[in-house]
């Protein structure tokens, strides 16, 4: 299962899942794992984009981003995606994003 430092994380991919109309993201973060290589590769690269439509919705008011600020939840929910996806198998998916 993804571990989160933070309950927030999760939300936050899921407002972003849902925003960004990732329907496959979405599932595998409601879930909380990773089937195959395929699932690794799409949370990867929803991750990344999620970083580019999270900076551009820096000071939009989105209340969870604005408490921390978007670089800090970035972070933090980089590094609980990463050690999951690294400590079971999927360093390849995660690095090759």
């Amino acid at each position: 299962m993804i571990e989160y430092r933070f309950p927030e994380e999760k939300s936050i991919l899921l407002h972003y899942a849902e925003k960004m109309q990732a329907e496959l993201a979405k599932q595998i973060i409601l879930k909380g794992s990773v089937a195959d290589k395929k699932e690794a590769r799409v949370l990867s690269e929803f991750y990344w984009c999620m970083v580019d439509a999270a900076v551009a919705d820096e000071g939009n008011g989105i209340p969870v981003l604005e408490a921390e600020g978007v670089s800090a939840w970035m972070e933090y929910i980089f590094h609980s995606l990463n050690g999951y996806l690294v400590s079971n198998g999927y360093a390849e998916e995660w690095d090759a994003e």
